[in-house]
């Protein structure tokens, strides 16, 4: 029997809330260890390209603000920043 992706990655999904280590769970389906290791490589190598993205981020408005009633502009116009620090010491900067 050919394994493909339909087949095996409910299978390692099960594994996880299983509580089994590979070697139990692939031996409780039937499975060599080492095949399931590779259905296992594969799909965290396929998760990781679907989280890959962008993801939006929107500023939360402040009480201050939530209390005026529509129609009314605030007297003052306040500005934030986000900063975005990475490992590799690049930083990018959001003012709004």
């Amino acid at each position: 029997m050919k394994n493909n992706d339909q087949d095996m990655y409910p299978k390692v999904e099960a594994w996880k809330q299983s509580g089994m280590n590979m070697a139990q769970y692939a031996q409780s389906i039937g499975l060599n260890k080492a095949v399931f290791e590779y259905w296992v490589r594969k799909f965290r190598k396929g998760q990781k390209k679907e989280d890959a993205g962008f993801v939006e981020i929107l500023p939360t408005m402040s009480k201050e603000k939530e209390q005026k009633p529509s129609g009314q502009m605030p007297m003052q116009q306040h500005q934030g920043e986000i900063v975005f620090s990475f490992a590799n010491g690049m930083s990018i900067k959001v003012s709004f």
